[in-house]
């Protein structure tokens, strides 16, 4: 329940708004009113339809049911059946960005002569980050997880399952989609191959591991199921080559195969900065839909608590476009130690899944002794009133990346950074991506290339009192320009211009 459903979401409330029947699609539990409750839309006017996860094909042949079809899941390769299309981008990341060189080389060499072939496993709901090292890489179930596996007359799923680090073995059951049990399979600590039979089916399999699961310990508060590494399918009726990718899935991977964008009328990006990247790496133009922001719920306080604020997820980097909270506590520290911020503190919010615990220790430690006030997981409530009293926002997404390699390592857009200069916060965030588009350097906030500079931007705006109070005025003003109202304009003018739908 982040920035991407809201801003998926957004368009769905619009598009109901306007008279249309709108199904929102997934494939977990998800209660509409609460979804609605938390981001801040209105989806009463919307049904919510849990669909079994089947892989991509499957979503593309239901969408022949819907006059428009919008996809807004990250990195989807679906080929839309529906009348009218639209792609929501948020990234265009190449789908090897993750691909030691060796199997870049062989999805290069190999990849050509296995078009056509569907992936034999993709993993649904209930799965932890991939772990591991060179030799063996597996992931962790919570306890409960969705193993999608391919057509087929005579399928056998293989995989090595264990419980490394676990303080004992488990027995692991095997369901479809209807609940039956398939196998029931004990696993223990160390890697052992398994094998589980699987009936025909011209559709594909849905299964479902479930399991007892164990909590690692006071670092790591992640509920661990098993360990699934190296899953794969053989199947009796396949050729040689159609082997080869029930054996090697990731040969699949073409980053090079964009045909699945020439199903769609129109591909949206949310950035003007990631529009530029889809025409170099997608060779695809796109129209910009900017998120949309509750400025209008953020109240700003006329007397401001001296703090800075950072808000954004806790995950280590490594694992996308990490926020850098870590670095930040650091600088603050570093300010606050040296008599610069006398009086100041900071606080530092976002959520935090339990796989990203021992990453948010990190950054408690790196605050111990200071004014340092770490928030997980804090209520919208909370977020909107740290937002609404702190002074100055700091965001440092991309910072000690190559945002010319790894462009995907920085912030697509910022919609944290509006949030802020809707509740009155003036913004201190790297001159680098989607915070260009939106910060006007010395109109509305600055914008940095190095610590040195946010602490130099950080000590003028807390011993100038007119100066935040100025740059603050205009930031306030500055975020109406990316309101839910605005979004709704922007997406009119985009559906009327592709003729995506009759409102």
């Amino acid at each position: 329940m982040g920035g991407g459903e809201r801003h998926n979401g957004m368009i769905a409330q619009v598009l109901a708004a306007d008279g249309a029947d709108v199904d929102i699609l997934g494939h977990s539990d998800v209660d509409l009113a609460a979804l609605g409750s938390h981001l801040g839309l209105d989806l009463r006017d919307c049904r919510y339809v849990r669909l079994p996860d089947r892989g991509e094909q499957a979503v593309a042949a239901l969408s022949a049911d819907y006059d428009l079809f919008v996809n807004g899941s990250y990195m989807s390769r679906i080929e839309p059946q529906s009348a009218r299309s639209a792609y929501l981008c948020f990234f265009p990341t190449p789908f090897d960005h993750d691909m030691a060189p060796w199997r870049k080389a062989a999805v290069r060499t190999a990849g050509p002569l296995l078009r056509g072939i569907r992936p034999a496993v993709s993993f649904g709901v209930g799965w932890y980050p991939p772990e591991g090292g060179r030799r063996r890489q597996w992931t962790w179930t919570n306890g409960s997880a969705i193993l999608a596996v391919s057509p087929g007359e005579r399928r056998t799923l293989r995989a090595d399952i264990g419980r490394p680090g676990a303080p004992g073995g488990t027995s692991l059951r095997v369901l479809d989609a209807g609940g039956h049990v398939l196998a029931k399979l004990e696993i223990g600590p160390d890697f052992a191959p398994f094998e589980v039979p699987l009936p025909p089916s011209a559709d594909g399999t849905e299964l479902t591991l479930v399991s007892d699961a164990f909590s690692p310990g006071a670092a790591d508060v992640r509920e661990l199921g098993v360990a699934v590494s190296r899953p794969r399918v053989t199947d009796g009726g396949e050729g040689p080559i159609a082997r080869l990718p029930l054996r090697f899935p990731w040969l699949l991977r073409d980053p090079a195969d964009l045909t699945h964008l020439d199903h769609y009328d129109v591909i949206m990006a949310n950035s003007r900065f990631t529009r530029g990247w889809i025409a170099k790496l997608w060779k695809r133009e796109a129209d910009v839909l900017f998120p949309p922001i509750q400025v209008d719920r953020l109240h700003p306080a006329p007397v401001r608590e001296k703090a800075v604020i950072t808000v954004g997820r806790f995950f280590a980097p490594g694992l996308g476009h990490a926020k850098r909270q870590l670095e930040m506590v650091e600088w603050f520290g570093a300010l606050y130690r040296a008599g610069d911020l006398p009086g100041w503190s900071m606080h530092v919010v976002g959520g935090c899944e339990e796989s990203q615990k021992p990453y948010l220790e990190q950054v408690r430690a790196a605050g111990a002794g200071l004014p340092v006030h770490l928030h997980p997981n804090a209520p919208r409530a909370e977020v909107e009133r740290l937002l609404s009293t702190s002074s100055v926002f700091w965001s440092a997404t991309g910072h000690g990346e190559d945002d010319r390699r790894r462009p995907w390592t920085a912030e697509h857009f910022g919609m944290t950074t509006v949030e802020a200069m809707a509740g009155g916060c003036v913004p201190v965030v790297i001159d680098r991506a989607g915070q260009r588009e939106i910060v006007r350097h010395g109109v509305d906030g600055y914008r940095w290339t190095g610590p040195e500079q946010v602490a130099s931007f950080t000590r003028r705006l807390a011993a100038e009192d007119g100066l935040r109070s100025r740059l603050a005025g205009a930031a306030i003003d500055r975020a109406a320009a990316f309101s839910d109202a605005a979004f709704a304009d922007q997406w009119a003018d985009i559906a009327t211009r592709h003729r995506l739908y009759q409102g």
